[in-house]
Order: structure tokens, then sequence, then C-alpha cells
């Protein structure tokens, strides 16, 4: 048996031998088994009560795609209530806690409990989980972070923003009046014929708004209304009072312009267009709107994400 450490067949085996201990030292550790998260379930009760919510707000009920997207509102609700939980913030938040904690002392018979004992037995019974002020803390909360997450704007990008958005910003068109007021309530089926008796008179005589001012019946408001935009009008006059006086040209007596009151003939004293205002003057207004988008825009994009990680289910919904 002399040189048998030369044998082919036991360096063969010898090789195998190391590799596979070298193979089984060097490996990773293959770490705690991955679990799948738990399936999203909406409920036929939750699917009925969205009916129901929505029947209260509308006086109807919601059409097909109506409730797809009231699902899909409730779910997304569920998956940032789960994606907050997942970060420990139902653990962490002072709000949470206090809320979990007072409600489980509210019905504790033991008045010496302290606040983690009663914390914690909120948590394993799940009451963060279905306390609807708990939910919405945790949903504000992702929000929160999604918002702060998006960062500042840049002028250009402020000026890009207010560009796109003139409408939104824009000083609207303003308009100061005087007035003269005929009532429907004194005057009756006859308002109208003195309205125009009393137009007749304005024009004839040329008289302007200060000698106007003791005629007509009396009103609640005031006879001279300085610069007042078309919507501000309208929440004294009416719409219709409004959209009359839009096209009221100024210096001359106008009318008769009906208005939630009765009657009215109008003087416009002065007119200024819609305006768009430069950026130094709103920066703040339009910095929390572009804010606010980028964020909404983010927390969709996340949601996208984060629900592609859910199973999602929905029970029967057509009762």
């Amino acid at each position: 048996m002399a040189g048998w450490w030369r044998q082919p067949t036991l360096h063969f085996l010898a090789i195998g031998a190391l590799l596979f201990a070298c193979e089984t030292v060097l490996a990773p550790s293959p770490g705690p088994a991955v679990t799948a998260p738990e399936p999203l379930v909406v409920s036929a009760l939750q699917v009925a009560e969205l009916r129901r919510s929505w029947l209260a707000l509308t006086g109807r009920l919601p059409d097909a795609s109506e409730l797809e997207s009231l699902v899909a509102d409730a779910v997304g609700e569920e998956v940032l209530v789960r994606e907050a939980r997942a970060r420990g913030f139902h653990r962490s938040d002072p709000l949470v806690r206090r809320r979990l904690v007072r409600n489980l002392r509210f019905v504790s018979d033991d008045p010496e409990r302290s606040d983690e004992d009663l914390f914690a037995e909120a948590l394993a019974l799940g009451l963060d989980r279905s306390d609807l002020v708990v939910r919405r803390r945790l949903i504000q909360k992702m929000k929160l972070g999604v918002r702060g997450a998006v960062a500042e704007p840049t002028t250009d990008e402020l000026e890009a923003f207010l560009a796109s958005h003139a409408e939104r910003f824009a000083q609207p068109a303003r308009v100061g009046l005087s007035h003269v007021f005929v009532s429907r309530d004194l005057r009756g089926a006859g308002a109208e014929a003195e309205a125009e008796r009393l137009l007749a008179r304005l024009r004839d005589g040329s008289l302007g708004p200060a000698e106007a001012r003791p005629l007509g019946d009396p009103f609640l408001h005031p006879r001279d209304l300085p610069a007042r935009s078309l919507r501000e009008l309208a929440g004294i006059f009416g719409e219709e009072f409004a959209r009359e006086v839009a096209l009221v040209e100024a210096g001359s007596w106008a009318g008769p312009l009906p208005s939630s009151y009765g009657t009215h003939l109008v003087w416009v004293q002065q007119r200024s267009p819609m305006r768009a205002p430069e950026l130094a003057s709103i920066r703040a207004r339009v910095r929390d709107a572009w804010l606010t988008e980028r964020a909404a825009a983010e927390l969709a994009a996340r949601l996208r994400r984060w629900r592609a990680g859910y199973a999602v289910a929905l029970e029967d919904a057509k009762s």
C-alpha cells in the first residue's frame, strides 16, 4: 500500500470534501424566512358603509366608477396605516399612546395600572388598528413624512408654477359702484316700473351718485360700495347681479339690475381688471401650493409602490 496517497481517486475525494467544507463555511446565512404581508381585504360591510356615507353626502348611491374610487381611497388609507405601523409609529407617537392609554383606562377596573401596562394591552387587543382617531393620526404622519421629504422649490420652479397657474393666483377684477334700490317688498308688482321711472329721472337730470343718494328705498347695505370683486358682489346681491354689473360701463347709470332683494340702478365708479401679481408679493402662497401639489404626486407614487406589496381582495359589494 506504499504511495496510497498518490491515488487519483483519493485526491478527487479530498478535493471534493474541501470544496464542500469551504462552501459550508463561506455561504451566507439564509436568515429568517420572509413572510408575505397580511392580505388587505375590503369587506362587504365596509363597502356597504362607503355606500351609506356617499348616500348621506349626496342624496344618492354611488355609481360603479364612484364606488370604485371610494374603495380605492379606503384601500389607500389602509395601506398608509399598515406602512405607519411597519415604521413603528403606532408605538412611538405620543398622541397615539395617550389615546390608547386613555381609552383603556376608561374601561379598566384597576386605577393603579401603569400607562405602560395599559398601552401594552391596548396594542395586544389591536386597538391601534381599529380606533378611528389613531388611524387618522397614523395616516397624517405618513402624509406629513412624504411632504417633509419634498425638496424646497427654487425660485425658477416657483416662477414656472405661478405662470402655469396664473388664474389661480391672479387678483380678481374689482368694481366700485353706487346704486339706487327699489324694493320688491315695498313696491310689489310696480317695482320694475318705478325703477324705470327713476332711471329716466337720473339720466335726464344728469344726476350723479351724490345727488341720487336720497332717492330709492332703504337698503341694509351702503349705497356706495368701494371696489369689490365680482364674487364679493355676488355674496351681497346675488349671482345674476354680479354677472350684469360685469357688463356695465363706468361713469353712467345702468339698470334696472335684479338682485336678491329687488331692483337696482347702478353707477360704476371704477373698474380694475384681473391682474397677475408678482411672485415676491405672494411667494408664501405659491410655495405652499407647489409643495402641496408635489407632495400629492409623491404620495400617489409611493402608494402605488406600497400597494403593490399587498394582496388586495374585495368582497361582494353588490348589496
